[in-house]
Parts: structure tokens; C-alpha cells; sequence
């Protein structure tokens, strides 16, 4: 049986929830850009998920799931600071900080999902189990790709902006 604290449950929810938001950022517009709807909800729901992490740890004290939520808040700060540059390659930057801070949460998600499920019979037992690194590997490439992607997006836009 799956047994989270109540302040875990809540904390679980938020961050699906917040994992949705950037999921249809992606689609809406192959990114998540903050001062969009979906990509602010996405961005307050993150901030939610990081403070709610605080409140948790297995072992007691300071944990790495912490460090990434330390640095995830950080990323997201930038991130929405950058919004305020007419640089183009601030929106480089941006992005790079946005897609990263996906990628950083779904880390302890991809964790704390296979040493849990299916119920009795988890697929990983800890963090060095083979279905968790294999899942993070197939995330790492799914990033490394959408970043290419994402940058010659943002060059075309840019390139079509300067043309007019």
C-alpha cells in the first residue's frame, strides 16, 4: 500500500497537476513560456511543489529532492527576470531554464513513482535500480531533443521577425 503524509498527497496532486500544465504548454506551443496562462499556472504550481517539498524527507534533514528544489526556484526566477530583456538571446536562456525545470522535477517523480507502483510489487527498489535509471535516460534524450527543437523554433521566429 502506497502510504504518503497528508502534506505528501498534497504535495503529489500539485505537481501533477503542474506536470499536466507543461505537458499542454508543449503542446500549445512547444514550450513553456512564462507570461502565458498555461506556462504561469505551470510556473505556480512548480513553486508550490518545490515549498511543499521542504516539508518532506524519508531519511530526516536535507535531501537532494531539496538541492532540486532549491534550484528549480532559482531557474524559475530567471527565468521569469529574462522576460523583462529585448536581448534575443535571452529567450534562449528562458527556455533552456523552463524546459530544465520540468526535467528537474520529473526526476524524484520518476523515483518516487517506481519504487512505489504497482502496489506491492514496485519496479525499482531504490534510486540505483535499473528502471530508474533506463526512465531517466529516455527523459534525458526526450530533453536533449526538445531543447534542438525548441532553439530552432525560437531561430525561425527570430529570423522572421527581423525579415518584416
Amino acid at each position: 500500500m502506497i502510504s504518503l503524509s497528508v502534506l505528501g498527497a498534497i504535495h503529489t496532486i500539485i505537481a501533477i497537476v503542474a506536470i499536466i500544465f507543461a505537458i499542454a504548454a508543449f503542446i500549445q506551443s512547444g514550450k513553456i513560456q512564462p507570461g502565458t496562462t498555461t506556462g504561469n499556472y505551470y510556473s505556480i504550481l512548480t513553486v508550490l511543489a518545490c515549498l511543499t517539498a521542504f516539508g518532506l524527507s524519508k531519511a530526516g534533514g536535507f535531501n537532494p529532492g531539496h538541492a532540486l528544489s532549491i534550484l528549480i526556484l532559482v531557474f524559475l526566477g530567471i527565468a521569469y527576470l529574462l522576460r523583462r530583456s529585448s536581448k534575443g538571446w535571452t529567450k534562449y536562456i528562458q527556455n533552456f531554464l523552463m524546459t530544465t525545470t520540468l526535467l528537474l522535477s520529473l526526476i524524484p517523480a520518476v523515483n518516487e513513482t517506481l519504487t512505489r507502483i504497482p502496489l506491492g510489487h514496485p519496479l525499482a527498489t531504490d534510486i540505483s535500480s535499473p528502471a530508474i535509471a533506463k526512465t531517466l535516460m529516455a527523459l534525458l534524450v526526450l530533453y536533449v531533443v526538445a531543447l534542438i527543437l525548441q532553439s530552432v523554433f525560437i531561430r525561425k521566429m527570430q529570423t522572421a521577425t527581423h525579415r518584416e
